[in-house]
């Protein structure tokens, strides 16, 4: 990863906002997952190389440790290559779907954009 690294979750996302280095990412977005979700995964479906810019598209799958409720949320992740490091990630997801899964009044839901 470059040093000056931008790597940035959707808002609305369990663990949204933006890091800047692989300890930032750890914290701000691993931690956080590992602490709040029972499982949390992401499935590559598709990788598009074009060139200086990659594209993945996949399926997020998990479930809540408090409500115990399952989802599935289609995303799609775009990494910028420069020098062959990679100096930027930015994701997007269908964040109210798991926002439902983990809240326990699926109504009181919080989505934001």
């Amino acid at each position: 990863m470059s040093p000056d690294l931008i790597w940035v979750e959707s808002a609305g996302f369990p663990a949204p906002g933006v890091s800047h280095n692989k300890a930032e990412i750890k914290a701000n977005l691993f931690d956080v997952l590992e602490r709040d979700w029972a499982v949390f995964r992401y499935t590559l479906d598709v990788l598009i190389d074009g060139g200086e810019f990659v594209v993945g598209f996949g399926t997020y799958r998990g479930t809540h440790r408090v409500t115990q409720k399952n989802f599935e949320a289609r995303a799609a992740h775009v990494w910028h290559v420069r020098d062959n490091l990679i100096d930027s990630f930015e994701q997007f997801a269908d964040t109210e779907v798991i926002q439902r899964a983990a809240a326990e009044d699926p109504d009181k839901a919080t989505v934001s954009s």
